[in-house]
């Protein structure tokens, strides 16, 4: 059978009505289809907060888990009216809730958060609004059933927080499991390692997961719903003129993602591209019934500059000194060796005869210096660090074999009385970046956009006939 894959993150969740919104959409498609669910809004940093709470502080969970509790019910008194599905549903909430409860009294008697037990906690989320979402298509009298991740072998590497999924070792058990003409609706954002141990995927890794089950099942397509309009050529938070992008490439889709834009998880192209099943990008307000944004191999035209801009806020910079620091062999694989250890991940590295820098996530920083204070090659004489950064890039497909990217973009934020800290291009085809002090942002990103799409000029998109349109 083919599959269609159907994603509705939190933000399609923010009131008790959406469930129902996305019941809708649903009954659009055809069977057979998989629906991934994330959490409703705002409840996995929820969980996070008040578990944090009760292991550091001994704070109680109780009032927590009542509140939370009487919002779920609420959820399903809202949506449900069949008295007999209200109370069966009600009864796999309470459940569901009673669990939830021993894992925060649990942490509250031995005052910590084991890791282990973290992402059990935050995969209830999605377990409760999955749930929810079942018990709503049943009510419209579809033919559906809830899928657990441990229940068909969702299988990952086991690393707590931010684990990769096994396509090789789950496939078996995956294709098995889905064999029926119907519907299915599944918990995303976890896993479970080889020893059944709960494990999340990272933070919006319902993507990756809805990404991972279209490779494992050869999908006709992911279908992303979302509140936006795909992915556009700026933030429209700060760029007040952005414009929508038809279609990207996995590559350039990829980047975007990496460097800042909160439209998709960093590794949800991962499982798509070598298969080539293309990604669509819908927003859940929408009335043309079209993707907003399609992803796919396709063909890759030429096209004068960026095609599109995003910013991270994220990022900092660790700069090593030192006479040949940067060439004398050995030294680059030292430092990252000490980095892995302490559990860093690097995500860019530059050198000089005089100097490495490493780019790295902000949170990182500080231990990534102490790791090196304590264990750097007696070669590195100082060293210094950069924080309060942004990082701004542009991407388009081959944007580095285009000439003049990197000097219009110095052009454009130079007129801006701008700094360049770092700028950067080479490590993949289809972005250049540059770090500018973080307080330049927003006016780096107008500013290169301005100077890249300027008014009245389009971003220059082929359309995909054969990919626009929902196959109902």
């Amino acid at each position: 059978m083919l599959y269609r894959i159907i994603k509705f993150g939190g933000s399609n969740l923010q009131d008790a009505r959406d469930f129902s919104r996305c019941a809708e959409v649903v009954s659009n498609y055809s069977t057979p289809s998989i629906i991934v669910v994330s959490a409703f809004y705002n409840v996995t940093d929820r969980i996070s907060r008040a578990a944090l709470k009760a292991s550091e502080s001994g704070h109680n969970p109780g009032t927590f888990i009542e509140e939370f509790s009487a919002e779920c019910f609420k959820q399903v008194k809202t949506n449900i009216h069949d008295r007999s599905l209200l109370e069966k549903t009600n009864a796999e909430l309470e459940r569901l809730i009673e669990k939830l409860s021993l894992l925060f009294k649990g942490i509250h008697a031995i005052g910590e958060l084991p890791e282990s037990i973290n992402d059990t906690l935050l995969s209830y989320g999605e377990r409760i609004s999955a749930l929810i979402l079942t018990s709503v298509l049943s009510s419209r009298n579809l033919p559906v059933s809830l899928a657990l991740p441990e229940d068909f072998g969702l299988i990952t590497d086991g690393e707590f927080g931010s684990a990769s999924i096994l396509l090789r070792e789950s496939s078996k058990r995956v294709k098995k499991f889905f064999n029926k003409n119907q519907y299915y609706v599944v918990p995303g954002f976890y896993g479970v390692s080889l020893e059944g141990k709960t494990t999340l995927l990272g933070r919006g890794g319902t993507d990756y997961s809805a990404a991972a089950l279209a490779n494992l099942l050869d999908a006709e397509s992911l279908d992303i719903w979302k509140d936006v309009d795909g992915f556009q050529t700026g933030d429209p938070r700060i760029v007040k003129d952005s414009r929508t992008i038809d279609f990207l490439s996995y590559n350039e889709a990829a980047e975007l993602s990496y460097f800042g834009a909160k439209i998709l998880h960093p590794r949800t192209v991962e499982p798509l591209q070598p298969k080539n099943i293309p990604l669509r990008i819908f927003n859940i307000s929408g009335n043309s019934g079209k993707p907003a944004t399609v992803i796919h191999n396709g063909s890759v035209e030429e096209l004068p500059g960026p095609k599109s801009i995003t910013f991270s806020r994220n990022f900092s910079v660790l700069k090593l000194k030192g006479p040949a620091v940067g060439i004398k062999p050995g030294v680059l694989a030292q430092v990252a060796g000490i980095m892995d250890t302490a559990g860093v991940n690097i995500s860019s590295v530059f050198t000089s005869q005089t100097a490495i820098c490493f780019l790295l996530l902000g949170s990182d920083l500080r231990k990534a210096r102490k790791a090196i204070r304590n264990e750097a090659p007696a070669l590195i004489s100082d060293v210094e660090t950069l924080s309060d950064i942004a990082l701004v890039a542009l991407v388009g497909e081959g944007i580095t074999k285009k000439k003049g990217i990197a000097a219009k973009a110095f052009q454009a934020v130079a007129e801006e009385d701008i700094n360049v800290e770092i700028i950067a291009a080479g490590a993949s085809t289809a972005a250049v970046y540059f770090v500018v002090k973080e307080n330049d942002c927003d006016r780096a990103v107008k500013a290169t956009h301005r100077y890249f799409f300027p008014e009245n000029s389009g971003p220059n998109n082929h359309q995909y006939s054969d990919l626009t349109s929902v196959v109902l």
